[in-house]
């Protein structure tokens, strides 16, 4: 069975460790439940991981009114830290935030999923995260990949950034495209385009090249779901799928709901070559889509 969760942002599930963990166990067991046994593959959406490093932050942070602002406030509250990080490494304050969270922000993102996918014996796809590259000073747009053995056994790095990861937002590091591969699965070669890189030709291309049969495209999409994006978001997964017969599946899970004045909007979907599989009924709603996988 191949689970896609189009899961809510709720400031409730990232206020702790405790509390993003609740969630994602609470959508995993859900997923089980309803998946019945069997093989199972679930993937999460774009950046879900990214906002845990707002978690176990002051209240103060909290109670701010805008992303911004929250932002500025944390940046503060780690001050020692974040202004080492810049002299160190040479990089923005937003840059140097991430490299002095980024150990912390791992475990509270990784610990839940690697934990569920043991629990309930899932492969799981992340969604992703700012995650640090090693030691270095390097932060990728990552999406793992793990194992029902817990084990995290590849991530990906995003190549093509969209405005918000670039230098005035989150200040991320586009990968190179030597860094994109396929994954083996029970449920066939999984090859991980994060959100925009599905859209863009050379990606997929590497990717099949290496043999991915199924591609995996988490997404958090930051502006309005209207009638020009889902005209646009056909150049994705649906045309690789349906139009170019490029990959035998596409699952792509999005992001919706807010965190302060940021909004995320879009319908999940799994696709084959026939078109959509499953399709989210709403564009600000969570939902879970299933589809019978080869291993199901």
């Amino acid at each position: 069975m191949i689970a896609c969760v189009q899961m809510k942002l709720r400031a409730e599930d990232y206020r702790t460790e405790q509390s993003f963990a609740t969630r994602i166990m609470g959508i995993m067991e859900r997923i089980r439940r309803e998946a019945g046994e069997g093989p199972l593959l679930v993937v999460f959406p774009e950046h879900i991981g990214t906002f845990c490093i707002l978690s176990n932050a002051p209240e103060r942070i909290w109670s701010k009114r805008t992303f911004a602002q929250a932002s500025t406030a944390l940046l503060l509250h780690n001050a020692g830290a974040v202004l080492h990080q810049m002299l160190v490494h040479r990089v923005s304050p937003v840059r140097a935030l991430f490299l002095a969270r980024a150990q912390e922000m791992e475990r509270i993102y990784l610990t839940p999923f690697i934990d569920a996918a043991q629990k309930f014996q899932a492969w799981i796809v992340a969604g992703s995260a700012a995650l640090r590259w090693g030691q270095t000073s390097r932060v990728f747009n990552t999406a793992p990949v793990i194992t029902p053995l817990g084990h995290v056994i590849y991530r990906q790095h995003k190549v093509n950034l969209v405005e918000m990861e670039q230098r005035a937002g989150l200040d991320l590091e586009p990968a190179p495209l030597n860094y994109v591969s396929a994954v083996r699965s029970p449920f066939g070669a999984l090859g991980v385009a994060i959100c925009l890189d599905a859209f863009h030709g050379e990606v997929r291309g590497r990717l099949q090249e290496l043999g991915a049969e199924i591609l995996i495209q988490p997404s958090a999409n930051n502006h309005p779901w209207d009638d020009w994006q889902q005209e646009d978001w056909l150049r994705s997964s649906y045309a690789a799928v349906v139009k170019h017969k490029e990959f035998g599946l596409a699952v792509n899970p999005m992001l919706v709901g807010s965190l302060w004045d940021l909004e995320f909007e879009g319908q999940s979907s799994i696709i084959d070559h026939n078109g959509y599989v499953a399709r989210a009924e709403s564009h600000t709603e969570e939902e879970i889509l299933f589809k019978k996988g080869p291993a199901s």
